[in-house]
């Protein structure tokens, strides 16, 4: 007696991958050895349309895929952020956890802002040179816009400190 064995590629039937999937994940990986991302950061870059342009489904497979650290991906973006622009510790943690920056969790931007090793009165200094290179301000206006939540967000000691030392 003959019986009919049917041949199946393992990887595709077991696990449901799909070719798009494995370009995906090959793609989500490239991403993420030249810059910082998030799990959603990601998957928003290899879905969007000058990105990786992949489905939806392909881009969280090759997101979820790449055995990624995601804290360690907000220590490396608040690092990116840090080496450009002068942050607060709260304004850093708004920018990895802002649906227009980082899009990291709220758990992943404190774990990676904690570990910087920032010196925020630096910080507050660099950012007051900024503001005093694109407008003037009167000391008292300066520690203001440091310390505002619309501003800078630095602690008063912090905006104060950095405020003296760039007037």
């Amino acid at each position: 007696m003959i019986t009919a064995v049917a041949l199946v590629p393992a990887a595709s039937a077991v696990a449901g991958t799909t070719n798009g999937d494995k370009e995906a994940l090959v793609a989500a990986k490239e991403y993420l050895s030249t810059q910082a991302f998030s799990l959603k950061g990601l998957i928003a870059q290899l879905d969007s349309p000058y990105g990786g342009q992949f489905t939806v489904a392909q881009a969280t497979y090759g997101a979820e895929h790449t055995g990624a650290n995601w804290d360690k991906e907000a220590l490396d973006s608040a690092k990116e952020y840090l080496s450009s622009q002068a942050f607060s510790l709260k304004g850093l943690i708004a920018q990895l956890d802002s649906p227009d920056g980082g899009q990291f969790t709220v758990a992943q931007a404190n774990y990676g802002v904690d570990r910087t090793g920032a010196n925020w009165d630096k910080e507050a200094y660099l950012a007051a040179k900024e503001y005093l290179s694109s407008q003037a301000f009167s000391l008292n206006g300066l520690i203001a816009q440091l310390d505002s939540p619309y501003g800078g967000q630095f602690t008063v000691a912090q905006a104060t400190y950095g405020a003296h030392k760039a007037y």
